[in-house]
């Protein structure tokens, strides 16, 4: 495959102008929080921890502008293969293949010149928690914490109140793909945050409740921000994606 073409997964993500400006948001937030590491951490690389990196779009995005030592990890070889592929010569680009459940992943990753188990400055998981069981997530979450990174930033899509109702349509209307994953019965009765009403959440979006990710993340962490977009100031209810930033308390 050549490197530098659009995987279908990135074809989906810029599936119109629209669809692409909703996904670019994220990108643009975090780089207002790389800027800020950045001035704090000025005499060496920054130290970047990315889980479900998926084709490490992150480090492309951020690498011309920030000096990085940068690890993605991403269960999915197909992905990784692509990743590896387009950042084959920048040297602090480390793609691992793996789950970010399985136990010590995130400790055996060495920064460069460093011993195993460095702690990153900041782990990044940019719409990647939804895609994790529960059950699996909240052992990330208590191993990132575990870390003590200075920063832990992530975004998940937003699955639950009137924001499903306009997500779906909008998808119905613009002829995608993310309201195929539901029925109308269950984008109905997520809408109303019923979600007894749907099967329960696996590794879709389906059944995905941003809040109880939340609260996970406040046991082991403290928030210290939390965005929503595509517009700041829009309710959770009728955002697309939430946006967390926590530090070690």
């Amino acid at each position: 495959m050549n490197p530098t073409a659009q995987t279908d997964y990135e074809k989906a993500q810029s599936f119109n102008a629209l669809m692409a400006w909703v996904h670019s948001r994220r990108y643009q937030g975090i780089r207002r929080v790389f800027a800020g590491l950045a001035r704090e951490i000025s005499d060496r690389p920054l130290r970047v921890l990315e889980v479900g990196c998926a084709h490490a779009k992150l480090f492309g995005e951020l690498n011309p502008s920030f000096n990085l030592d940068y690890t993605g990890i991403e269960l999915r070889e197909d992905f990784v293969t692509v990743a590896r592929e387009r950042y084959a010569d920048d040297v602090n680009c480390r793609i691992v293949q793996g789950s970010a459940s399985e136990p010590g992943i995130l400790t055996r990753q060495p920064f460069q010149g460093t011993a195993p188990g460095t702690a990153p400055d900041i782990v990044v998981a940019l719409e990647t928690l939804e895609h994790i069981p529960e059950h699996d997530a909240v052992r990330v979450i208590e191993a990132i914490a575990a870390l003590r990174p200075r920063l832990f930033v992530c975004s998940v899509p937003v699955e639950i109140g009137p924001a499903i109702w306009m997500k779906n349509l909008s998808s119905l209307a613009m002829g995608y793909m993310r309201h195929r994953e539901y029925t109308w019965a269950e984008t109905f009765w997520a809408g109303l945050y019923q979600l007894d009403r749907l099967p329960p959440h696996g590794v879709e979006h389906k059944g995905f409740d941003w809040r109880w990710l939340a609260q996970t993340v406040r046991h082991n962490m403290r928030i210290i921000e939390l965005r929503r977009y595509p517009l700041p100031f829009l309710p959770a209810g009728l955002s697309t994606s939430v946006f967390m930033i926590a530090v070690p308390r």
